[in-house]
């Protein structure tokens, strides 16, 4: 007689069968998140261009990033002449060495397949922009060193020092296998990693299941805008970016290739319509849990904007997401992007977004919203510009002395100076604005000294370099030889001197004239001509330099010994007759172009500096709290207000309402 079985021990055994199939999905699948990378061998030059990846990368950390054989450039002689190769690299769990780390399991084959390797400048979105772009053989650890080396497509910017490859050259092919040894439980997604020294966008790339005969295209949606680097008749620069992710995948076989790479002219001969597709890949991910690959960036904001924090994630679909303040979630928010609209002080925070899947989760890196404010720093020592029109942009003295007035052994006697000590040494700034820039000027002032330098002086220093990377830019020295010399950029567009010195212990009135667009200068010593160089080809102004009086950023320089006089700066070359008047009697002549003017009539002042951070903005100031407010336009931080005996406000107003925390995304 056979023996029933009961209906509770039924029950049992399938609610068994049920937790069997749970810890199937979630305790026994290997769930796991692959990066591969592909580096360049630059003719032997390991040290420098041999990029293992040592830092977390696309939210992938080092440990789980395979830097594959790298691969020779073409350059040189052998073994870096090789062209069009096919190289192999077997990773496993037991593989250690080399820019390799261990798989959780299995061992996966890549081979891959292109005409020729290369080096990029495109450091990723954790560079600053606009073009994200570093120099020199040095990466920033984690995305620079995946962005770092790529494989050329064989035709955008050719074969190594010629012209184009064949055209019959394939770009790239990467050919996997091994895949389900390292996913045997889970379906798993890819994204590429694009990077060219050639492009001014990305072409698609196709995913294959090799198994299934299927194939998928994904595209590289938002990469930036590279800089061009000048020397072809379409775009040229540095660039990459993500692909978007493929759809669900489940084979042991996969294959990358990417689409036909092109470059043409456009008929209207416009760069940005021309051609320039590159077809390069630098790396991919292959996972199936979470990862965040582009995780949302800081943001400074001001009062009112309206803040957009974005990511972007792979992972097995569906995914889902959870945006965090501070480590506590935020109701409601459970998209890949946040939103917030007007913006306040308490807006300020750490923001983290939490993607999930059914293999896992990830956290992104934190985004840190900074509210700019306007913050305010007592100072001492405001030389007042009384230049009559315009916004008024005083001076700040560091250690110069102040006289009521000086005569000297010719009795001409000067009212309001400032005394500048080589020892001490001193200084005068004013803070950089945009109406300092203008392409034609007039320098002047007055000028004491009792002696010419042991080594060449500074007088007036505007550039944006030093004197080994001097930028563009002027200076006027006093030369040992007791004259004043004018140069820009260095000497290599404008370098004349005074025909007399100035340094023989008196006053002498001196003007730098010059025009930016042909490098025409002219010099006037006591209101006659003393020196002129012309056609020397344009140069510029530094757009962000401050104004430097004595001393310079650059210890190269000695500092000036003397005494100075009524400053001016004017956005006009003035003429001879200009000059020979402001000599004679001190006549203001053009006071619509007159845009600065520190004639030293009294001694410094205390005042206020303001600081801000916020790029772009509109400083305004008013006579009560309530307004009404007048923009000081060309103000910029930090901004030196002198005491006044009326009490002022100060506010900004930006022009940007917007700020969205990554622009670059899908």
């Amino acid at each position: 007689m056979k023996k029933q079985r009961s209906k509770s021990n039924t029950r049992v055994r399938k609610v068994a069968c049920t937790v069997s199939a749970s810890a199937l999905m979630l305790g026994v699948s290997h769930a796991a998140s692959i990066g591969f990378n592909f580096q360049n061998d630059y003719c032997g030059s390991t040290a420098a261009y041999r990029n293992n990846v040592t830092a977390t990368a696309f939210g992938i950390p080092a440990s789980r990033w395979e830097s594959l054989t790298p691969m020779m450039t073409g350059y040189g002689g052998a073994p870096c002449d090789q062209l069009s190769y096919t190289l192999n690299e077997v990773v496993d769990t037991t593989t250690s060495t080399d820019g390799l780390n261990p798989l959780p399991n299995g061992s996966v084959t890549v081979n891959w397949y292109a005409p020729t390797a290369n080096w990029s400048n495109w450091g990723g979105y954790d560079r600053p922009g606009p073009y994200y772009d570093f120099g020199g053989s040095t990466v920033t650890p984690g995305e620079g060193e995946v962005y770092a080396g790529f494989t050329r497509d064989g035709i955008n910017f050719g074969a190594p020092g010629g012209a184009d490859n064949s055209a019959h050259l394939p770009p790239y092919s990467v050919d996997i296998t091994g895949l389900k040894s390292l996913f045997t439980n889970t379906p798993f997604v890819i994204q590429l990693v694009a990077s060219s020294d050639s492009m001014y966008h990305l072409t698609n790339a196709f995913i294959i299941d090799a198994t299934a005969s299927s194939t998928q295209s994904v595209i590289y949606p938002n990469p930036s805008q590279p800089r061009d680097q000048g020397d072809a008749p379409w775009i040229r620069g540095h660039g990459g970016g993500l692909s978007a992710a493929s759809t669900t995948l489940n084979t042991d076989h996969v294959k990358l290739i990417g689409n036909f790479p092109q470059h043409s002219v456009s008929l209207d001969s416009d760069k940005t319509h021309s051609i320039n597709n590159a077809s390069c890949i630098a790396g991919f991910i292959v996972t199936d849990k979470p990862a965040v690959t582009m995780s949302p960036r800081p943001v400074l904001a001001s009062g009112g904007q309206s803040i957009t924090l974005s990511a972007y994630a792979i992972g097995v679909t569906p995914l889902s997401y959870q945006w965090r303040k501070g480590g506590v979630p935020i109701s409601g928010q459970t998209t890949t992007a946040l939103s917030l609209p007007n913006a306040i002080l308490a807006t300020a925070g750490g923001y983290d977004l939490v993607v999930t899947n059914l293999y896992g989760s990830t956290t992104s890196k934190v985004s840190t919203i900074t509210m700019d404010t306007i913050s305010v720093t007592p100072a001492s020592d405001f030389v007042i510009d009384s230049n009559p029109a315009g916004l008024e942009h005083d001076g700040h003295n560091s250690g110069a002395t102040w006289m009521a007035s000086n005569t000297d052994g010719a009795n001409t006697t000067r009212s309001g100076v400032m005394q500048f000590t080589a020892a001490h040494p001193d200084q005068i700034t004013v803070p950089a604005a945009p109406i300092f820039n203008a392409p034609t000027g007039t320098i002047m002032f007055w000028v004491r000294s009792a002696a010419a330098p042991s080594s060449p002086a500074i007088v007036f220093d505007r550039r944006d370099g030093t004197q080994a990377s001097p930028g563009s830019g002027l200076v006027i020295i006093q030369t040992t030889s007791g004259t004043l010399e004018f140069q820009a950029e260095d000497g290599t567009k404008v370098d004349v001197t005074s025909a007399t010195s100035v340094s023989d212990n008196k006053w002498h009135h001196v003007a730098f004239v010059y025009a930016q667009e042909t490098g025409d200068s002219f010099i006037y010593v006591d209101g006659a001509p003393s020196g002129l160089q012309t056609g020397n080809g344009a140069w510029s102004w530094p757009s962000t330099r401050e104004i430097e009086l004595g001393l310079s950023h650059d210890p190269a320089w000695q500092a000036f010994n003397g005494l100075m006089d009524d400053f001016r700066l004017y956005s006009r070359a003035l003429t001879a007759v200009e000059v020979a008047s402001v000599f004679a009697s001190n006549a203001l002549v053009d006071t619509t172009t007159l845009n600065l003017r520190l004639n030293f009539d009294t001694a410094p002042l205390p005042g206020l500096i303001l600081s801000w951070q916020m790029p772009g903005v509109v400083l305004q100031s008013a006579d009560s709290v309530g307004g009404p407010y007048t923009d000081l336009t060309g103000a910029t931080s930090p901004y030196g207000a002198a005491a006044q005996a009326a009490k002022k406000f100060y506010r900004y107003r930006n022009p940007v309402t917007s700020v969205v925390s990554n622009p670059f995304l899908m």
